[in-house]
């Protein structure tokens, strides 16, 4: 006969998952920017601010970054002067 291992019964821990922060995209930050500012900004002025809050930029011009998404959403950002933008 073989011998029966005794099973114990574990009793299971409940994981709770800590919800991660959501990441802000250069989008967010410019949005939240403008928004504090309550005037335009130059869009180099927008990448220091974002730049100071910590967000790491994987392109080797964050500048260029910036500009792009600004002009690539006209509905949200208005355009003051040259280069310089505010929220519509």
């Amino acid at each position: 006969m073989k011998a029966k291992k005794s099973r114990k019964r574990i009793k299971k821990k409940k994981v709770i998952k800590k919800a991660k922060k959501k990441k802000f995209s250069i989008r967010d930050h410019t949005i939240d920017i403008l928004k504090r500012s309550k005037k335009p900004l130059h869009y180099k002025e927008i990448t220091m601010r974002i730049k100071k809050r910590g967000y790491r930029f994987h392109r080797k011009d964050p500048e260029r970054s910036v500009y792009i998404i600004i002009n690539r959403y006209p509905k949200l950002f208005k355009k003051t002067r040259p280069a310089t933008y505010k929220l519509r």
